[in-house]
C-alpha cells in the first residue's frame, strides 16, 4: 500500500499527487520544467520513476508514464490529502475527463460517506423497455396467444434513452465494493425494470452490472439484456454469486450468438433466477442440442412463460440412446410441469429436430396447465409420425391458443382428425411453405374460435358458419368472388373487431386491407 511507504518518500509522493490532480483539473498531461519548479529536490531527482521526458519544439517537456498513473495519483490526492474529498468529488462528477479518476477515488474511499448516496438515489430512473405501438389487428391477435409478446429488434423505440443507463455509477459501485449503494441504485430504477438492448457495454461494464445486481437485494421485474456475446455472458454470470433469495428476477430477455449448452446452463444456474417466471431467449447459430436446451429451461421451478428461438449451425454428435432418453425425459418434464402456462418454440435449422418436436407435442398433450402453444419450425424431415397432432387435439383439455407453423413436408402422412376436445379459442396455421394440408384437415373439426389466422385462402362463408363469434381474422383471398362473399358477410357481422386481409391473384389487384 502507498500508505506504507518509507517516511522519506511520503512527502515527495504527496507533491507528485498534488501536481497530478492540479494538472488533471486543467486537462493538462504535459508539463514544462517551469511548472515543476515548486517540487522538492527529492522529487526532481527522478520523479519517483513515475514521469518521463521528451523534447518538443526544442523544449524539454515532462509527462507521467501513462495517463492512468496521473489519474490514480490525482485520486490519491483527493482521497488522502483533500480536506473536503466529498466536495471535490461532487465538483468533478459530471466531468468526463475525471471518470477514471473518480473510479480510483471510489476504490480508495469505498464511498462510505453518506453524501455519496445522492448520486445513486435518483428519483424514478426510467430504464424500461419502450415498445413501438402495435398495429390494431396485430394487438388483437397477439393478445390471444401471448400474455407478453417477446420484444423483437424492430419493436424497440429508437431514442436517446440509452444515455440514461448509468454506466459510471455501475463502475463506481464495483470499484467501491459498497453493497449498500447497490441497493440504493436498484431501488431508484423505475419498476425495477432495466433494458440494455442496443446499449454498448464493455466486459468490465458487464462485471460491474453483475456486481450491482448480485448485491441489490431486489426482485427485478424485468431484465432485458439485449444482445450478449459469449465472453460478456461468461463475465456476467460469473459475478452472480449471491445465494440470497432476496436478489431475484421475474422476467428475462436475452439474445445470444453462438452459445454452447454449457454457456446456456451457466446463464440459468445462479439462484438469481430461482423465481424467474418469464423467459424470452433467442439463440443464433452455435452448436447445441435443442432437447437439452429445453430441459435446462423447463427445470426452472416457477417458470410460467417460455419463448425460445433457436437457429443452430450444427448439432453436437450424441449417442442415439442418450438422445432418445433425453427426448423421453423432455416429454415427461413437460407432462408433469404444473407452472408453465405459455410456450413458444421456434426452430430454424438444417438438422433433424423431429424427435424433440414430438416430445414437446406429446408432453403438452398430457399437461394440465399449458393454455398457449406455438410451434414455429423450419427444418429438414423426417416428418412427424401419424397421430401425434390428432392426439393433441383429442386428449388435451387446457389449450386455448394453438399456433402451428409447420410446412407440409414435416406433417404426418395423414391427419386423421375426428375428435377435438381441446377448448381452443385461437388458432394460427402457417409456415415457411404451403400449409394446405393442415388447413383442410383442422378447420372442419374446430368450432367456435374467436381468433383465426390462416396462410391459405378459405371460403369465408364456411368460416363464419363454423365460427360465428370471430373477433379477429387473418385471411388471404384469391378470387373476386371470395372478396365479395366476405364483404357481404361483414355488412351484417357484429362481432369482428380486427381483420387482416391479403387479396392476391391474377384477376384482382394485389393489396393489403386492414
Amino acid at each position: 500500500s502507498l500508505s506504507l511507504l518509507p517516511s522519506q518518500l511520503a512527502k515527495p509522493l504527496q507533491e507528485m499527487c498534488q501536481i497530478a490532480y492540479t494538472n488533471l483539473a486543467k486537462t493538462t498531461v504535459t508539463f514544462s520544467s517551469h511548472q515543476l519548479q515548486s517540487l522538492s529536490e527529492a522529487v526532481k531527482e527522478d520523479y519517483l520513476g513515475l514521469m518521463t521526458t521528451f523534447t518538443e519544439y526544442s523544449k524539454k517537456e515532462y509527462q507521467f508514464l501513462h495517463l492512468s498513473i496521473q489519474e490514480f495519483l490525482a485520486a490519491w490526492w483527493i482521497a488522502k490529502h483533500e480536506k473536503k474529498t466529498e466536495e471535490v468529488f461532487k465538483d468533478h462528477f459530471d466531468d468526463d475527463h475525471f471518470r477514471m479518476c473518480l473510479r480510483f477515488v471510489a476504490g480508495l474511499t469505498h464511498l462510505e460517506h453518506e453524501s455519496y448516496q445522492q448520486y445513486f438515489n435518483i428519483q424514478q430512473l426510467d430504464l424500461q423497455y419502450k415498445r413501438k405501438p402495435l398495429f390494431g389487428s396485430e394487438t388483437c391477435h397477439l393478445s390471444y396467444f401471448y400474455q407478453n409478446p417477446e420484444i423483437r429488434q424492430f419493436d424497440h423505440v429508437s431514442s436517446d434513452d440509452f444515455d440514461n443507463v448509468p454506466i459510471l455509477l455501475l463502475q463506481l459501485l464495483y470499484e467501491s465494493q459498497n453493497t449498500t449503494l447497490c441497493q440504493v441504485l436498484a431501488q431508484s430504477i423505475n419498476n425495477r425494470s432495466l433494458c440494455l438492448d442496443k446499449v454498448s457495454l464493455s466486459l468490465f461494464d458487464w462485471l460491474c452490472l453483475s456486481y450491482c445486481i448480485n448485491n441489490s437485494n431486489t426482485t427485478w421485474n424485468h431484465l432485458h439484456l439485449g444482445y450478449v456475446s459469449n465472453q460478456s455472458l461468461s463475465v456476467f454470470t460469473a459475478g452472480l454469486t449471491n445465494n440470497s433469495l432476496q436478489t431475484q428476477c421475474k422476467r428475462l430477455e436475452v439474445m445470444l450468438s453462438e452459445p454452447s449448452v454449457e454457456l446456456i446452463h451457466k446463464l440459468l444456474q445462479p439462484s438469481f433466477l430461482y423465481i424467474i417466471q418469464e423467459c424470452y431467449c433467442e439463440f443464433s447459430f452455435g452448436q447445441y442440442v435443442s432437447c437439452l436446451v429445453l430441459l435446462h429451461f423447463l427445470n426452472l421451478p416457477q417458470l410460467k412463460i417460455l419463448h425460445l428461438r433457436m437457429n443452430p449451425t450444427a448439432i453436437p454428435t450424441l449417442d442415439n440412446t442418450y438422445y432418445t432418453d433425453k427426448c423421453t425425459e423432455l416429454e415427461e418434464c413437460i407432462k408433469i410441469n404444473s407452472t408453465l402456462k405459455e410456450m413458444k418454440i421456434a426452430y430454424y435449422g438444417e438438422d433433424e429436430v423431429t424427435s424433440t418436436i414430438i416430445s414437446v407435442i406429446r408432453g403438452v398433450t398430457r399437461n394440465k396447465t399449458i393454455t398457449s402453444l406455438t410451434l414455429d419450425v423450419d427444418t429438414s424431415p423426417p416428418p412427424l409420425p401419424d397421430g401425434v397432432i390428432d392426439q393433441l387435439l383429442k386428449d388435451n383439455n387446457t389449450l386455448q391458443a394453438l399456433s402451428l407453423k409447420i410446412p407440409d413436408e414435416l406433417l404426418p402422412s395423414s391427419l386423421n382428425i375426428v375428435e377435438v376436445n381441446t377448448p381452443l379459442t385461437a388458432l394460427e396455421i402457417g409456415g415457411w411453405s404451403s400449409s394446405e394440408l393442415m388447413t383442410s384437415s383442422l378447420l372442419p373439426h374446430i368450432k367456435g374460435l374467436h381468433c383465426l389466422i390462416l396462410p391459405e385462402p378459405y371460403p369465408p362463408l364456411l368460416l363464419f358458419l363454423s365460427h360465428p363469434s370471430l373477433h379477429t381474422l387473418t385471411l388471404p383471398l384469391d378470387t373476386a368472388e371470395s372478396a365479395i362473399e366476405l364483404f357481404t358477410i361483414l355488412q351484417t357481422n357484429t362481432t369482428l373487431k380486427a381483420l387482416s386481409m391479403e387479396i392476391k391473384g391474377e384477376s384482382i389487384y394485389q393489396q393489403y386491407w386492414y
